[in-house]
């Protein structure tokens, strides 16, 4: 990866791969509080055309006013069925489809500045983020560009991945929790399934749960699996996994021994 794929930040966040207006404001060197302008311009072109209610009736007035007279050379049989049919069946499922995709692409957020205050951002998918800069011109802009759209390449393909993972991870997670539910000898089933989840982030990645998230700029909802492990992390804790359903299927339950056999060689 080149310098300027480093500058350009793509990460998967909410299971899609976006990038910040902050961050593209600072790759083109442009005010962030301009760059929001400019997607709040966006917003309200879009809302604009949604909210129209002028284009059907002038597709109406056509079809009722000027393919009416007697002069027109246009069949005046097919023709207004045709533009009736744009008129009913077209323009109104396409604008409401559309409306639907503003948030999808542009997802408000905030950001903390140095001095504690929160300001307003967006989070941009490849959608959004090729919209916002379609106005940026220029050779250094193709630059920024190129290498944006080479990493938003990259992320897509590694959410691909991380998404395959997730999906295979769900039967060996069925198949801790049913082996812990035979060989737990306690008293809190609940615990032990916690405490076992855990130790696999611990082992795979070096950090428990809430400090995998704070770390990695999560809400404390959030799924450490489904959302923050890279692919790496989630085929080596997949490997982890299998390994603690094999050791304690064969009677290694304590928590640190757990933990020895685990651990990555050094």
């Amino acid at each position: 990866m080149n310098e300027l794929e480093q500058l350009t930040t793509v990460m998967i966040k909410d299971r899609k791969a976006i990038t910040s207006s902050l961050n593209v404001a600072q790759v083109f060197h442009k005010r962030h509080d301009n760059v929001l302008n400019r997607i709040d311009k966006i917003k309200e072109d879009w809302n604009e055309l949604i909210n129209d209610d002028e284009l059907p009736l002038k597709v109406r007035a056509v079809n009722e006013h000027e393919l009416t007279l007697k002069d027109s050379p246009v069949n005046q049989k097919e023709l207004p069925l045709k533009m009736d049919a744009v008129t009913t069946n077209a323009l109104s499922p396409k604008m409401d489809a559309v409306k639907k995709r503003f948030k999808d692409h542009f997802k408000e957020t905030t950001y903390q500045t140095k001095d504690g205050r929160q300001v307003r951002s967006y989070d941009l998918d490849r959608f959004g983020f090729t919209m916002l800069v379609t106005s940026f011109n220029g050779k250094e802009a193709m630059k920024f560009k190129l290498a944006y759209f080479s990493r938003f390449d990259e992320m897509e393909q590694e959410l691909i991945k991380r998404n395959t993972l997730y999906d295979i991870e769900k039967d060996l997670r069925r198949q801790l929790t049913d082996c812990l539910k035979e060989h737990y000898q306690g008293n809190n089933l609940s615990d032990e399934i916690r405490s076992m989840t855990q130790l696999l982030y611990m082992v795979t990645a070096g950090n428990n749960a809430s400090k995998l998230k704070r770390d990695r700029g999560l809400d404390r909802k959030a799924s450490v699996f489904a959302e923050a492990l890279t692919s790496a992390e989630r085929s080596k804790y997949m490997a982890k996994e299998s390994q603690l359903i094999a050791l304690y299927q064969a009677g290694v339950t304590d928590y640190h021994e757990l933990k020895a056999k685990l651990r990555d060689p050094k």
